[in-house]
C-alpha cells in the first residue's frame, strides 16, 4: 500500500528536518524558489516554485508550509486554503499532547516538545525540540518557537510570534501579535 503524498513547502534546513520526520507517513515533495524541479534534497524531488502550488494542487491534497517566516507562511497557507488543500499536523515521536489540549492544523511539533492540558494552539504553528507550553496557555496562528522554550501557565502568545531559544514567558504574560523575544530572554 503506497503512502499518500504530501507538498512541503520550504526546502530549507527546518524544511529538511521536517522531511525526516513527515516521510514516515507521507511520500513528500518539496517546493522551493531557491531549487529547480527535478533537484532532489534529502531524497525527496522538488516539484516546483512556490507560485506552482496552484497547479500541483492536481496531484497533492495535502501541503505542509516549513518556512520560519511567520508572514510568508501564513500567506502561503491563506493562498493554499483557497485551493482546497488539507493541512495535516506533523508530530514526533517523542512529542507529548495532552489529550485535553486543541490543536489547529498545519502545525510541527519536533523532539520532546510538550504541550499540556488545556493548552491552545492555533493553525500553522512551529515548535522546536524541547519546547514546553504549559497548562492553560494559549499560542496563535502562525507563532514560531526556538528550542528549549518555555511557555508558563496561562500565558497568552499572540499570532505570527516568534520566540527565541531558551526563552522564559512566565504566568500569566500577553506577548502581543507579531513580536519577536530574543533568544534567551524571560518576559515577566
Amino acid at each position: 500500500m503506497s503512502k499518500e503524498k504530501l507538498l512541503l513547502v520550504g526546502a530549507g534546513g527546518f524544511g529538511r528536518v521536517v522531511l525526516e520526520h513527515a516521510s514516515l507517513q507521507y511520500d513528500c515533495f518539496f517546493v522551493d524558489d531557491g531549487y529547480t524541479a527535478g533537484d532532489i534534497i534529502c531524497g525527496a524531488p522538488v516539484v516546483g516554485r512556490i507560485s506552482d502550488i496552484e497547479v500541483l494542487r492536481n496531484d497533492f491534497s495535502h501541503l505542509l508550509v516549513v518556512i520560519g517566516n511567520n508572514k510568508l507562511r501564513q500567506s502561503v497557507y491563506e493562498k493554499a486554503q483557497t485551493m482546497g488543500y488539507d493541512f495535516p499536523n506533523i508530530s514526533c515521536s517523542s512529542v507529548y499532547v495532552s489529550p485535553f489540549a486543541r490543536i489547529g492544523w498545519g502545525c510541527v511539533f519536533l523532539n520532546n516538545a510538550v504541550i499540556q492540558n488545556g493548552s491552545t494552539v492555533g493553525n500553522g504553528v512551529l515548535l522546536n525540540p524541547g519546547v514546553e507550553i504549559h497548562h492553560g496557555c494559549s499560542i496563535d496562528d502562525y507563532a514560531l518557537i526556538y528550542t528549549n522554550s518555555v511557555i508558563r501557565t496561562y500565558a497568552k502568545v499572540g499570532k505570527r510570534v516568534c520566540i527565541g531559544s531558551t526563552v522564559t514567558i512566565s504566568n500569566n504574560v500577553i506577548v502581543p501579535d507579531d513580536s519577536d523575544v530574543p533568544n534567551g530572554s524571560t518576559l515577566f
